[in-house]
């Protein structure tokens, strides 16, 4: 039962009607810091959906905060009527809504527009690579009054609270860490000093926003960056903020920087709950739990367990607007939950693009993209039941249309069936939990184990196929890759081939490198018997670490590309290659294979030279084709309005099959 989640919480003056946290993220909707139409349609959406509290930005106290164009903007008085829009629009709604005040410091990309990019001491920008310019005291106190002047226009564009950022890197965070804090003043130094900037900022902010609006300061439970603060020191800053006049604290994990996943589906749900917990020990005031929360169950274990008091749900509210409201209502098999893949939202972040996402087509675009009853509803017969043929399906039953899903295999699912837990993105799994709720529910004939055939049309008369069969991997034209110890990369992760102890994987895209981590985990220990282990002292940590990191084959993968994982996003690239190292899997690039032959693989090296490695085994991860030869047989037999969507048509992503999906469900 999810009971706890849905009980109102009060933070400071305000009251929320749940527990659900919908907490700050950069989206890329904000030209010039200006709010804009997409802006406030993507959060009133959030709004309907019963989300307790939505935190918008960061916003940009001054000219110095972010440098970045598409940041939000509370740096001058012009932005108010623009965030006073917002915040009617929230309350139309019975949710509440906060302001994250928002000072970078080191991180900020003003440098780059010529401006000093301020911080405590003289470092090197993790972001720009620039050095920066430590604040003098004059610094110090303009950014405070800055931080002081957006909380005065935040209240008077009808905020029920502000965020005050000292977490993940920035400004405070920066004053807070020995590792960036190098100053000799009464800004540095012992940890009451360091703690000195921040705790007057949230201070002089307290004092301008009074008692009728709520005061929430964001820190890092951890920094996970060697030589800084850990939770012990998280624990007690939070305190100190509270004696401040926080309201509430909101904990989150570590710097952008860290090299310990943050928020990709390598870190377990809720993994870093016990970060809010070691909070919540030290402090008498509201604590929110935040990373990797996507599943109401798992959220009202966390309030249940006392661990936190309210939970963060950021990217969960991306994938589905109504995440409150369904749970509230007993429909929580129905939400679309965040996979953790961060292909449309923080990589959308990194390269400058508007924030979608992966499951949810409309994220971004909810104005535009509202469905309207079919003006003839049809007969729809769809061949393939993974992600474009199920999101296809869903958006035509939805719309009045009678939709007949067929698939030849006994599950829907397409390639994630297999490939999520292969490749540890069980998280993967969670779209179709959502579609296996929701098909029959709308009505959606689902056939599986069926096959469609210029016979099953002929039969059933449909006025629209839609050929959704999806990709088959490529094969090259080369006799030696018919070999009897030559495998696709895929018949690998599905489990249909064995290898041996010295595997070549040929192809270093996302595929090639799952595949290889996936080998290279053969042997290893489980979490099970690791937790056995740790729990009973039977091994040293090293020697559980080498057991959980070891195993039994050795996995070499070339690739023709100077780049291994070209097609990775910038948020996980660096958790596949960090990984990869520590299986002490040998990279190649700049390797071009031009035979296999028993027992070895032969490449030809970027000066032209032949070099040879041993291999019992080769995997061909060489990228995919689509499968198609239905649409071309139905063609052939003559039926007249075929459609093809996802793989079948071009070879993608899966947020890109999903998007044709729903585009051609919308269409007909």
């Amino acid at each position: 039962m999810i009971t706890r989640l849905l009980e109102p919480v009060s933070i400071g003056p305000i009251t929320l009607a749940n527990r659900v946290v919908m907490t700050a993220m950069h989206l890329n909707y904000t030209p010039h810091g200006e709010v804009t139409d997409q802006f406030v349609n993507f959060y009133a959406a959030r709004a309907k959906g019963g989300t307790g509290l939505i935190i918008i930005g960061g916003a940009a106290i001054d000219e110095q905060a972010a440098g970045f164009d598409l940041f939000l903007s509370i740096m001058d008085d012009r932005y108010i009527s623009g965030l006073a829009r917002l915040t009617n629009e929230i309350h139309k709604e019975e949710s509440k809504i906060a302001v994250q005040l928002y000072m970078a410091g080191a991180y900020s990309l003003c440098g780059l527009q010529g401006l000093p990019t301020l911080a405590p001491s003289e470092c090197t920008s993790f972001f720009t690579r620039q050095k920066t310019t430590p604040m003098t005291l004059e610094d110090i106190e303009r950014v405070q009054q800055d931080f002081v002047a957006a909380a005065c226009r935040a209240k008077k564009a009808g905020f029920d609270a502000v965020e005050v950022i000292a977490s993940a890197g920035y400004l405070i965070c920066q004053f807070l860490s020995p590792q960036t804090n190098k100053r000799d003043d009464k800004y540095g130094g012992s940890p009451e000093n360091r703690m000195r900037f921040g705790l007057e900022t949230i201070r002089r902010v307290r004092e301008e926003i009074g008692t009728d609006m709520a005061l929430i300061v964001r820190v890092s439970g951890n920094d996970f960056v060697p030589g800084s603060n850990t939770n012990r020191e998280s624990r007690i800053f939070a305190r100190a903020a509270q004696e401040a006049g926080a309201d509430c604290i909101n904990v989150t994990g570590g710097w952008h920087e860290s090299r310990v996943p943050q928020i990709t589906f390598d870190l377990p749900q809720a993994g870093y709950a016990y970060l809010a917990r070691g909070i919540k020990e030290n402090v008498d005031i509201p604590v929110i739990s935040c990373n990797r929360i996507n599943d109401p169950f798992v959220a009202e274990e966390v309030l249940k367990g006392g661990i936190a008091d309210l939970v963060g749900v950021a990217r969960g509210h991306i994938a589905d607007p109504e995440f409150v409201k369904k749970a509230r209502e007993g429909r929580p098999e129905e939400i679309r939950r965040c996979v953790a893949c961060n292909q449309r939202c923080f990589d959308h972040v990194f390269q400058g693009l508007p924030v979608g996402c992966v499951v949810n087509p409309r994220a971004g675009k909810e104005l535009q993209t509202e469905l309207e009853p079919a003006t003839e509803p049809k007969k729809i017969l769809v061949a393939g039941a993974g992600p474009a043929g199920c999101e296809l399906s869903v958006t035509a039953a939805l719309r009045g249309h009678k939709v007949i899903l067929c698939d030849k295999e006994s599950h829907i699912g397409g390639q994630v069936h297999w490939a999520a837990s292969a490749t540890g993105k069980h998280d993967f799994r969670y779209l179709f939990d959502y579609f296996r709720a929701v098909l029959p529910k709308y009505g959606v004939e689902l056939r599986m184990g069926v096959e469609v055939t210029a016979e099953l049309v002929q039969k059933e008369k449909p006025d629209v196929v839609v050929v959704a069969t999806g990709a088959a991997p490529f094969k090259p034209p080369i006799s030696a890759v018919e070999s009897p110890n030559v495998d696709q990369a895929w018949d690998v992760l599905k489990g249909n081939a064995a290898t041996g102890a010295d595997v070549v994987v040929v192809g270093g895209g996302s595929v090639g490198l799952e595949t290889a981590l996936s080998l290279a985990a053969k042997g290893t220990i489980s979490p099970e018997q690791l937790y056995f282990l740790a729990l009973h002292g039977a091994e040293s940590p090293e020697v559980l670490r080498e057991l959980m990191v070891k195993g039994v084959k050795k996995v070499t993968v070339i690739e023709m590309l100077t780049r291994m994982a070209q097609d990775a996003g910038p948020s996980t690239r660096w958790v596949l290659l960090k990984e990869l190292g520590m299986r002490a899997v040998n990279l190649v690039t700049d390797a071009r294979m031009k035979d296999i032959q028993p027992g070895k693989v032969v490449y030809t090296d970027r000066q032209g030279n032949d070099v040879t490695i041993p291999a019992d085994s080769v995997v061909l991860a060489m990228g995919a084709r689509p499968e198609n030869s239905l649409a071309k047989s139905l063609e052939a037999a003559g039926v007249k309005n075929v459609r093809v969507i996802g793989d079948a048509n071009k070879v993608g992503r899966m947020g890109n099959a999903m998007d044709d999906g729903f585009s051609l469900g919308r269409e007909l």
